[in-house]
């Protein structure tokens, strides 16, 4: 019977350690094409971001906005196109978010972030959005973590009561 607990430990340690390395691949490609800046925004310098993006790599481009602040924030921000168009806007009140908006050609888009609030840290992207497979990948893998620290918790507990009636 306590071969059956170890087997379990051992098959969910497998799945932590392949969910592990699947959701490590599907970060690492997903974060290899953003293009960030990190900076101080306040209320008299705006942060901006640009980066090359193509319709045939992605219709969808995508950005993501963190905020190093305790409470919500006083952000607005655009997106422009490359021929200077507006493309999107929006007020930022929380301090994490990931827009989407549509890229119609090839060129520099740039996003451009302000502030009317306190003088804070700011991290701001572009890039495409990502294909559903590469985010298919990092779930799988996320959940593939999961799904093995349950096994080993429930054969670490499966394996105490055999040794506790013998």
């Amino acid at each position: 019977m306590i071969k059956k607990a170890h087997l379990m430990i051992f098959v969910g340690g497998a799945l932590v350690a392949v969910g592990m390395i699947l959701s490590y691949i599907g970060a690492t490609y997903i974060s290899e094409q953003v293009t960030m800046t990190e900076g101080i925004i306040s209320s008299a310098i705006p942060v901006t971001v640009e980066k090359e993006l193509d319709p045939s790599i992605s219709i969808q481009g995508a950005f993501i906005i963190r905020a190093e602040s305790e409470d919500r924030t006083n952000l607005s921000a655009v997106v422009f196109g490359p021929f200077g168009e507006e493309i999107k806007s929006l007020k930022v009140s929380d301090v994490s978010t990931e827009e989407y908006f549509n890229i119609e050609s090839k060129g520099l888009y740039k996003i451009q972030v302000k502030n009317s609030g306190k003088e804070m840290s700011i991290i701001v992207g572009i890039t495409h959005a990502p294909e559903k497979s590469i985010v298919a990948l990092n779930m799988l893998g996320q959940s593939m973590i999961i799904s093995g620290f349950v096994g080993v918790g429930i054969a670490l507990i499966y394996a105490i009561k055999i040794r506790k009636s013998n």
